[in-house]
């Protein structure tokens, strides 16, 4: 948030009301003054001390960067009431400057002017109060806000910050009114009509006076400056209340002297009132802080009557040189903007296009995994799809094969075909070579081929005394293509059931046994 600096001074004191501005609300941070010694008044000395005395201020607050606001006395400002022919607020500071120069001998080229215009239309006459600084003037204020390593924002006329502070404390007032404030030994007499300043004046008071002899010098310049008001810019309007803006206790003798058989009444107003500040924070004579309380507020809408350092100037001619120097800057301006939005784009594109490659090359290296992967898998799939489900070949070939009563198995080997499917060899023992037959038909259907290649008989076994060498090749083939497992498990346990009925009924002994028993015969001494 900004701080804003809002100094005044004379040849006596100086004082300084310092705020901060956020939006559009001011907040008073700190406020004082400081008298100056005899051999300080308009000198290098006071300059220095000044600096000095404001350097401490910023510092303790941390406000080393702040705008600078100085009011100016009513004393060190020529004023002038004018009346100029209808104009348009564009050709009024013209016709200023040229009757300003013929009203006033003090006005030369290099013054400063700065005027208020009285609103109106631009087919009536307009009145203008016009203000006037000599430039000596504002180098001895520039010099002094060096010494403190400041430069001054605006230079304002005092009268006017005050009058902008009365409108606040007393809006809507439409009649004309006497506003007196008491700035240390100097007191500003200003009739305001509508909220606009009509007429001021600044009157001395004496270095030592008392509050009955002050008090009388003032009821005198109020009568004095109500009876010496122009009427032109009255008209028939008349001061019917007088405002004095301070403490109760400032003007207290004024007000018991006051008898109230004049025309006008006497109220006072409190110039912190619109401030927030509290009444520990308020210094004696509050009164002289009103025109920078005005000063701050105005700096908040950024709306000063009359500012020195920047003065309504007449609207030069604009040459034709210029113009087309315009223009041709204009072209060049929007050729260099044309020429940054095409670079622009192809840079993003040329962007676009970096991240697509890479995106690209990041997908190509993905999709070379995904095929290796494909053809890992392909690859399986095809060696399973090949190969025999060995499980169920062998249980369905259990369920196949002769009963043990009449063939032994000695060695059973599956291997995988070197085309599709796989191969069974089988080595064993039969009682009869019809078996063997039997077992081939049983076993051979349409994917299985069985093919014996050796049957020869052995006169070393007494039961089994045939042996068999016999191949199976085997075609691979879905799950669901083998018998039903439930049916071939119950065909199975039928067909043992019934064998071991009829061994039972036949009381025979298995060729396991009598093998068994014969090798328990040999063995024997």
């Amino acid at each position: 948030m900004p701080h804003v600096l809002a100094v005044d001074w004379d040849q006596e004191q100086a004082r300084y009301v310092l705020g901060v501005v956020s939006g559009r609300q001011v907040r008073v941070r700190a406020l004082g003054s400081r008298d100056f010694k005899p051999d300080e008044a308009k000198t290098s000395v006071g300059d220095e001390a000044f600096g000095t005395w404001i350097k401490e201020i910023l510092k303790k607050h941390s406000a080393g960067r702040c705008r600078v606001l100085v009011g100016l006395p009513r004393t060190s400002v020529e004023l002038l009431n004018l009346t100029l022919p209808p104009a348009s607020d564009a050709e009024l500071p013209e016709m200023v400057a040229n009757q300003a120069t013929q009203e006033s001998a003090t006005i030369k080229e290099d013054t400063i002017l700065d005027f208020i215009a009285s609103d109106g239309a631009a087919d009536q006459p307009r009145q203008v109060t016009v203000a006037a600084l000599q430039q000596s003037d504002l180098t001895s204020i520039r010099s002094r806000c060096a010494a403190a390593g400041l430069k001054p924002h605006r230079v304002i006329l005092r009268p006017l910050a005050s009058t902008s502070l009365f409108r606040r404390l007393v809006s809507g007032s439409r009649r004309a009114c006497l506003v007196v404030d008491r700035v240390g030994r100097e007191v500003d007499l200003n009739i305001v009509l509508q909220g606009r300043l009509l007429y001021s004046r600044t009157i001395q008071l004496p270095a030592e006076t008392s509050d009955d002899e002050l008090a009388d010098r003032l009821s005198t310049e109020i009568h004095r400056t109500i009876l010496t008001a122009p009427r032109d810019q009255l008209g028939d309007q008349s001061v019917e209340r007088v405002y004095l803006i301070g403490g109760a206790a400032d003007y207290a003798t004024l007000v018991e002297q006051f008898d109230g058989h004049d025309a006008f009444t006497l109220k006072i107003l409190d110039p912190f009132t619109v401030t927030g500040v509290t009444e520990t924070r308020i210094p004696p004579d509050r009164g002289r802080f009103a025109p920078l309380l005005g000063m701050l507020l105005d700096e908040v809408v950024r709306n000063h009557p009359v500012d020195f350092l920047h003065p309504k100037r007449p609207v030069k001619p604009i040459p034709r040189w210029r113009v087309a120097m315009s223009i041709a800057g204009m072209i060049a301006i929007l050729a260099l903007g044309l020429t940054y939005h095409v670079w622009g784009q192809l840079a993003e594109v040329h962007e676009e296009n970096r991240e697509l490659r890479q995106r690209l090359r990041e997908l190509n290296v993905t999709a070379r995994r995904a095929v290796e992967q494909r053809d890992r898998i392909e690859a399986i799939a095809a060696w399973r799809s090949r190969d025999a489900n060995w499980l169920d070949e062998l249980r369905d070939l259990s369920e196949r094969l002769p009963s043990g009563r009449d063939a032994v198995l000695l060695r059973m080997t599956m291997r995988p075909s070197q085309t599709r499917g796989g191969i069974i060899d089988m080595q064993g023992m039969v009682r009869d070579p019809n078996i063997v037959a039997n077992m081939e038909g049983k076993i051979r259907d349409p994917f299985r081929s069985v093919r014996s290649r050796r049957i020869s008989q052995r006169a070393v076994e007494e039961d089994y005394t045939w042996l068999f060498e016999t191949s199976i090749s085997v075609v691979p083939r879905r799950p669901e293509q083998y018998p039903e497992r439930d049916a071939a498990i119950a065909s199975v346990a039928e067909s043992e059931a019934v064998e071991t009925v009829s061994e039972a009924e036949e009381q025979e002994t298995s060729p396991t046994a009598l093998v068994a028993e014969k090798a328990n015969d040999e063995a024997s001494p």
